[in-house]
C-alpha cells in the first residue's frame, strides 16, 4: 500500500486510474490542476510516496512541477503520463526530474508494474524499519512486532501507525492525518478517525489513557518518544 498523489486534469482519466489503484489497496488523492498539486507536494502537512503526474495541466505544466519539485529537494518518485509518443518529449520529462513514463493509451496493468518497480528501489531517504519504544515497523514487508511478537493490522490500522512512527512526537492534526492517510476525496468523519485510533490501541496493548498514542487536547495527537 502506498500514498499516490495522481496530477491529471482529465477527469474521467483520473477516476478511472484512481479507483483501479483503490482497488489495490493505495490511497490516492486526485488533483486536476498544476498549481495546486506543486503546493500539495511541498506541503509539510502531507506525505506521499509516489506522484503520477500528466505533463500537459492547467495553470503549471508536469514539466514544471517535475522540475521545480526536484529543485525545491523533492525525492519521491514521480511516474509522468503524456499523449506525445516523440522521444524528445520523454527525454524532457525524465532529464526534469521523473523517474519513468507511460504514453497514453496506456494499460493500468502496466501502470501497476511501474509502480511496483519504484517503490521496490531501494529506501535511500526514509529508512524501512521505523522503531518506538517496543515497536518495530518494517515498512517494506508491511509488518508490525511488539516486543518481538508479531501483530496483526488492518491497512488503515498500519498507515495511521507508519505516520505517526515516521513523525514520533510531533502534534499532528485530525486533519493532517485524515489528509494523509485517507484520500481528500473521502469523507471521512472525526467519529471514523477516533474508531480507528481506538482499534489501534488496543492492538498495541492500551487504552487512551496507557497508549503511547496521546490526544492533545484540542490539537491533534502525537506518538510519544
Amino acid at each position: 500500500m502506498a500514498r499516490i498523489i495522481l496530477i491529471e486534469d482529465e477527469h474521467e482519466l483520473s477516476g478511472v486510474i484512481a479507483d483501479w489503484l483503490i482497488d489495490e489497496n493505495h490511497i490516492v488523492e486526485q488533483i486536476y490542476d498544476g498549481k495546486e498539486a506543486f503546493t500539495r507536494l511541498l506541503s509539510k502537512e502531507t506525505h506521499y510516496d509516489l506522484a503520477i503526474l500528466d505533463l500537459n495541466l492547467p495553470t503549471m505544466s508536469g514539466l514544471e512541477i517535475c522540475r521545480s519539485y526536484r529543485e525545491a529537494g523533492g525525492l519521491m518518485p514521480i511516474i509522468i503520463l503524456t499523449a506525445k509518443r516523440a522521444l524528445s518529449v520523454k527525454e524532457v520529462g525524465l532529464d526534469s526530474g521523473a523517474d519513468d513514463y507511460l504514453t497514453k493509451p496506456f494499460k493500468l496493468r502496466e501502470l501497476s508494474a511501474r509502480i511496483r518497480a519504484l517503490l521496490r528501489r531501494p529506501a535511500q531517504i526514509v529508512p524501512t524499519t521505523l522503531t518506538a519504544h517496543d515497536l518495530c515497523l518494517d515498512t517494506s514487508r508491511r509488518t508490525v512486532t511488539k516486543a518481538g511478537e508479531s501483530i496483526h493490522l488492518l491497512p488503515k490500522e498500519f498507515a495511521l501507525l507508519e505516520y505517526f512512527m515516521i513523525n514520533a512526537g510531533q502534534v499532528l492534526s485530525a486533519e493532517q492525518i485524515t489528509n494523509n492517510i485517507w484520500s481528500q476525496e473521502s469523507s471521512i468523519s472525526p467519529d471514523t478517525l477516533r474508531s480507528h485510533l481506538r482499534s489501534l490501541r488496543k492492538k498495541l496493548g492500551g487504552d487512551e489513557g496507557s497508549s503511547w498514542i496521546k490526544n492533545v487536547h484540542g490539537v491533534g495527537y502525537k506518538l510519544e518518544i
